[in-house]
């Protein structure tokens, strides 16, 4: 990994979180449109975004006392509001639909919804094609000269936000619990605007959690006190994803709005890791630089963490997708770095016939699988012209002794940590004074008290330099290991962080 020097020598984290006002005056629309319905069903999707975006739209909803329906679709209805779920909404009596966490390029789905002279508002954050739906209203920051990097939940918290305020409401903290999660959940950049809604959300997550995620901490054994970007990427969050990986995402939607199903989330969970780990056994590394793997008998649920599992593990970009009856591959696409996925599948559009969405780091895509070898050519043909480029991450200083508990304790107040948002990473040098060895882990010593838990060959006498966080653990200070190869730039001083002197708040 590359590396900024930062010739910090304090623990203090010197990050910003600058707040760009938002300017969306569409949102007075979508608030006159859905005042003025007798009653409104909600679209949403089937992962965690989607589903707190759909459960924010009704506790909205419920609140101003507009009847509602909310509607998830199930991994085999594919991605996105298609024009048989407006027919089955208009068999339910509704005539105004407001999607949450897709429809910018829901083009069929909209024109099926005019015909039968529906009212359809889009929310969205997806990235939009260059012409939209001709829905009645869009809301996708996107769109907009503001803030733009917003989950969907994000986005659907903003309307729902603005619902309250019509009616003179105040805005409740489970609302802001449910978007803090999905905002980390959907990986999008924590900074600024997203930070904010965040760490608001993660606090109320610590102090009073909404009954679905107190269910899933207690199962987990997890403190609730620590809970922070950790916890939330790597335990709570893939409970709430899985059921709409493996089976309904209708089990993750009722246990956040009623605290229902908590053991049922837990046990598909439980499956779905072991589903992941049997075809990580079958993914290996290719001399493609756009990596592809077709697996016919893989659940397309899981499609994407296996993409994700091996764009981290060789540093590729790479498509993992199953084939349905009809000879149509379904597939997730990850990328490493600064690689542009819809770039990419808008030069593959050029030779085959296929459907994508989603976002520059992760999409999904639809095409036949008599056009596989076309596609990976293609991929190939773009990734030589416009390969994976990682940005560097700047470090946050250099640490150069074994710090205390209370000197780290403030690394919480930069919580949670994820995308755009790194945990805190310190560079330290040192001479080897002791090498401890088992089986299983080994033991690196230096002469400046640190220890750490390495995998490469050290010996005692060695000049080693490691990227390290520290963590407090049990009472004690420990590091978790970054980089222990790390490539550090020393010539770029203007990119260090500075201080938080300029941070806003945002009005939630």
């Amino acid at each position: 990994m590359l590396w900024i020097h930062n010739p910090n020598t304090s623990l203090e984290l010197k990050r910003e979180y600058p707040i760009k006002q938002n300017n969306f005056p569409v949102l007075k629309q979508i608030v006159h449109e859905i005042l003025n319905a007798e009653k409104v069903a909600v679209f949403g999707d089937y992962d965690v975004d989607g589903i707190s975006s759909a459960v924010i739209m009704k506790k909205a909803l419920d609140k101003i006392g507009i009847k509602n329906y909310v509607r998830l679709p199930e991994r085999k209805e594919g991605y996105g509001i298609k024009p048989f779920h407006i027919h089955e909404l208009k068999a339910k009596g509704f005539n105004t639909v407001i999607t949450v966490d897709n429809g910018i390029t829901a083009f069929e789905a909209v024109e099926e919804a005019k015909k039968l002279g529906m009212k359809v508002i889009i929310t969205d954050h997806h990235e939009p094609k260059k012409i939209v739906p001709p829905a009645d209203i869009i809301f996708d920051p996107k769109l907009y000269n503001s803030y733009q990097d917003y989950s969907g939940a994000g986005v659907a918290f903003l309307v729902a936000r603005e619902l309250l305020r019509a009616k003179n409401l105040s805005v409740t903290d489970d609302l802001l619990q449910l978007a803090g999660l999905a905002t980390v959940a959907d990986i999008v950049p924590l900074d600024g605007n997203n930070w904010y809604i965040a760490r608001k959300g993660l606090e109320y997550i610590r102090e009073r959690p909404i009954t679905g995620i107190q269910k899933i901490i207690e199962t987990a054994s997890i403190n609730q006190k620590r809970i922070g970007g950790f916890e939330l990427s790597w335990i709570i969050i893939p409970r709430l994803n899985a059921p709409g990986r493996m089976d309904s995402p209708l089990l993750a939607y009722n246990l956040l709005l009623n605290g229902e199903g908590v053991e049922a989330v837990n046990q598909i969970n439980r499956e779905r890791l072991e589903t992941v780990e049997q075809f990580m056994e079958r993914v290996s590394d290719k001399t493609d630089l756009f990596l592809t793997y077709i697996f016919p008998d893989c659940p397309k649920g899981v499609v994407g963490l296996i993409a994700g599992r091996a764009a981290e593990k060789y540093g590729k970009p790479a498509l993992v997708g199953t084939v349905e009856e009809n000879n149509t591959v379904v597939a997730s696409c990850r990328a490493p770095g600064k690689f542009d996925l819809m770039d990419a599948f808008d030069f593959v559009s050029k030779y085959i016939d296929i459907s994508y969405g989603g976002h520059k780091s992760a999409c999904g895509v639809h095409f036949n699988f008599e056009d596989y070898e076309k596609l990976q050519k293609a991929l190939n043909m773009y990734t030589i012209k416009n390969p994976v480029e990682f940005e560097p991450v700047i470090l946050d200083g250099i640490l150069t002794y074994k710090p205390t508990v209370q000197e780290i304790e403030h690394f919480d107040n930069y919580e949670p940590f994820g995308y755009k948002n790194p945990e805190p990473a310190f560079l330290v040098e040192g001479k080897v004074v002791e090498v401890m060895r088992t089986e299983k882990w080994q033991l690196i010593k230096l002469d400046n008290e640190i220890s750490f838990f390495g995998e490469r060959d050290y010996t005692v006498g060695q000049d080693v330099k490691v990227v390290l966080r520290p963590v407090v653990k049990g009472g004690y200070v420990n590091f978790k290991v970054l980089d222990e190869a790390p490539q550090i730039h020393y010539d770029i001083v203007d990119k260090i962080i500075s201080s938080q002197k300029n941070k806003t708040t945002l009005s939630l």
